[in-house]
């Protein structure tokens, strides 16, 4: 079962924002089977009562907070507030995590999730090393300011900043870090995804919302009622929501009584059902804006908190709300002349519906624990409009388009409602069996250039990013080109249009069987510096699943982490996906040419001088022989066995003692330094790349029966055959009189007298 621990604080003074978001997501996560653990601080206002409802909560101790909403006191702002959220040391917190996880017997997770402005790098190390005993679990961080570094596999910040948005965490996280930023993954609950669609247009203003969140210290609830007093707002209906510890509940609750038309609710479990009603909502830049937008509701909203301001500045330049300012400078008086303004003017207000689907959390958990499959695909909608805008202007997209300059929203609009129902275009939505949209497939079909033969079918696809990297590109290609047929019959060709260095894109379409045919010129290939050596890069480790090898690869996995690589460890070949470098270490199976395509480059290590030695267990069968000495080489994976070029090479040293795990750590060791020098020297490297020269010989597969002992020879004549047997999997063992005997060996304790076998890289 997959585990996730999720660190994240509720307040009087931070809020109830990040914990809300956070149970949704465990929700989803929880829904997808996996166990969550939360580690939340005792202090007023927190939210651990609610969350035990639910979920393993680990309580740490509570700390006596600065108070941050003292009047009397100088204002905390930026990472000084944030710090005091905390209520202790980063190191500190950590330490508190560490011992409340031991407490409960939690010594290792899939995921670790944190959201909270007083952590950062420091505590995420801190965090990562405690519970490395058994490999660091993977790191989630959700953000919103973008002002500290982070040691994030996987970044959520669902703020909207325009064109600002893709470049504000440059430099705060690891190259290899997937950033899902935007509205689109905002953390909504599974009714807003079910009611996006059914939200009828609000065509005038009859009823108004109002919530600032649970707390709401500086009553900006109690502010919008006395606006909402004037005469010339009485006929309006309006629903109020407020926690029942907010410090102003029982004033707000007085104005609510005088007030016609009004209802004061206590905390609802979703307000999803208030915002659907609602025609106008009054309310905080927070987490609330995305549920108000994904159900279309038009926006009055005040900044209750400096990190909110940046944001909904940009959501009222991109004309998705109406930002009134911060709450320090917000008057009843504003609040009311902006209502009285949206009564006289023309309906609907903005309202922000194309930014977010609901679907957030469902995306969020996909780029966690993987794909729901099975793949389905369904005809496209006018509501698909603007997600299929969103995925072909994906920056990713477009660095591998023939255009790379984005597409305008009017021209988007304009192709997108002509082409929906035209004949001649199957454009499809791909979605898991729950209906989230992760996808899209196109086919254009253009009739035969010469006037007769086969139509042609041009493809296009894109993919959302926390589908990417899951092998879903080939699944949807084939998946495609069945509906194609079964849409215009078996005549149609597809035909895919591929920039020669869209690598990925390439592999995608020849593991869906296309052939190669390039009629655009094709750059010069990018030089190796320019292309990887000074830059982290998407890594594959494939190894098979019971390999000894695999005990010892996690070091090759820190080293990479450390030198800011992504890397994927599998153990079947069906599972690869596109990257940079695949590294086959201990795989005992052939990759075909569709394989080895979807990376720019595979490495092999192998314990031989290549090309003498070339088959499987070479160093078992080389120790056999009486060798002393034991080349290793790193080359280049081709389609067949052993035969690619060599880049680098080493001599293992035997002192002729050593048995099976003492050379095979030798072994590991070198086969880590080797990989890790072709990475760290790449252009070098790759300039030494020569072609494999010589003699070729081969060695066979290794059986159960080759780890016989003769009982006719004695044990020093067979000393190496002890030396290569494995105790546990393949044991030496004799047959006398009808019966088989097993032998284990191991090195006796050395002592004062002896010498433990030692020998270094050479």
């Amino acid at each position: 079962m997959t585990t996730v621990l999720i660190r994240a604080d509720a307040s009087l003074s931070i809020g109830s924002g990040h914990v809300m978001r956070c149970r949704t997501l465990a929700r989803e996560l929880k829904r997808r089977g996996a166990a969550i653990t939360f580690l939340c601080r005792r202090q007023r206002g927190d939210l651990i009562s609610l969350l035990e409802q639910e979920f393993q909560v680990l309580a740490l101790p509570e700390l006596p907070l600065a108070n941050t909403q003292q009047p009397d006191k100088q204002t905390l702002h930026g990472r000084e507030l944030y710090a005091a959220w905390l209520g202790c040391s980063q190191a500190q917190d950590a330490t508190d995590c560490l011992q409340a996880l031991a407490q409960a017997n939690i010594s290792s997770a899939s995921w670790l999730v944190v959201d909270h402005y007083g952590l950062d790098a420091h505590w995420e190390g801190h965090l990562l090393a405690g519970l490395a005993v058994d490999g660091a679990p993977r790191l989630l961080v959700i953000d919103d300011l973008a002002d500290r570094p982070h040691q994030a596999d996987l970044l959520l910040d669902q703020n909207f900043f325009g064109e600002a948005t893709e470049d504000r965490y440059s430099g705060l996280v690891p190259a290899h870090c997937c950033q899902l930023l935007g509205p689109h993954y905002a953390l909504l609950g599974p009714e807003y995804a079910q009611l996006h669609p059914l939200v009828p247009p609000r065509t005038e203003l009859r009823r108004v919302l109002v919530f600032f969140g649970g707390v709401d210290p500086a009553n900006l609830t109690g502010r919008s009622l006395e606006a909402l007093q004037a005469p010339e707002l009485a006929h309006l209906a309006v629903d109020v929501v407020l926690g029942l510890q907010s410090p102003h509940r029982q004033a707000v609750a007085e104005l609510a009584a005088r007030r016609p038309h009004t209802t004061l609710h206590n905390p609802q479990p979703s307000l999803a059902g208030l915002i659907a009603r609602a025609d106008l909502a009054i309310g905080a830049g927070g987490a609330t804006t995305w549920e108000r937008a994904c159900l279309g509701l038009p926006s009055l909203v005040v900044a209750i908190a400096d990190n909110q301001l940046p944001f909904a500045r940009a959501l009222d330049e991109a004309s998705q709300i109406r930002l009134l300012g911060c709450s320090a400078l917000v008057s009843a008086e504003q609040i009311r002349q902006a209502l009285v303004d949206a009564i006289q003017r023309a309906w609907p207000g903005t309202s922000g519906y194309g930014l977010t689907d609901g679907w957030g959390a469902a995306r969020v958990t996909s780029a966690l624990l993987g794909l729901q499959r099975p793949l389905q695909l369904r005809p496209a909608t006018a509501a698909d409009e603007a997600l299929l805008l969103r995925w072909a202007n994906d920056p990713q997209v477009r660095a591998h388009s023939f255009s790379p300059d984005p597409i305008a929203p009017a021209d988007h609009q304009r192709w997108f409602q002509a082409g929906l129902a035209a004949s001649n275009r199957l454009l499809l939505i791909a979605t898991d069996f729950n209906g989230c949209r992760l996808g899209q497939i196109r086919f254009d079909r253009q009739p035969p250039a010469s006037g007769s033969g086969p139509h042609e079918a041009l493809i296009d696809l894109s993919l959302d990013r926390c589908a990417r990297g899951q092998g879903l590109a080939a699944e949807l290609v084939r998946l495609g080109l069945q509906a194609m047929e079964q849409r215009w019959g078996p005549g149609a060709e597809a035909v895919a249009e591929v920039l020669a260095g869209n690598i990925a894109s390439q592999a995608t379409f020849a593991k869906a069987g296309f052939r190669s045919d390039p009629v655009a010129p094709v750059p010069p290939p990018v030089s190796g510096c320019d292309a990887l050596a000074l830059e982290p890069s998407c890594l594959t480790l494939l190894s098979d699943a019971g390999s000894w090898l695999n005990d010892h690869l996690p070091q090759l996995i820190e080293a990479l982490w450390q030198r800011g690589h992504a890397v994927r460890w599998i153990h079947h070949p069906a599972d690869l996906a596109p990257g940079d470098v695949c590294l086959l270490l201990s795989c005992g199976r052939l990759l075909s040419a569709e394989q080895l395509a979807l990376h720019r480059h595979n490495l092999v290590v192998h314990e031989s001088a290549l090309p003498q030695g070339q088959g499987w267990s070479p160093m078992t069968w080389q120790i056999l022989e009486g060798a002393s000495q034991i080349p290793i080489t790193l080359f280049g994976a081709t389609a067949e066995l052993d035969s690619g070029p060599i880049y680098l090479q080493h001599t293992i040293d035997l002192q002729g003692t050593e048995l099976v795990n003492e050379w095979r750590a030798l072994q590991a060791k070198a086969t880590i330094a080797l990989c890790l020098n072709w990475l760290d020297r790449y252009a070098d490297v790759l300039e030494q790349a020569r072609p494999q020269q010589g003699k070729t010989s081969h060695y066979r597969r290794r059986r159960p029966t080759d780890s016989e002992l003769d009982p006719q020879r004695s044990l020093a004549e067979q000393l190496n055959l002890l030396r290569v047997v494995d105790n546990q999997r393949y044991p030496a063992f004799v047959e006398l009189r009808g019966r088989r005997y097993e032998l284990q060996i191991q090195a006796a304790k050395p002592t004062s007298k002896s010498t433990p076998p030692h020998s270094p890289l050479a």
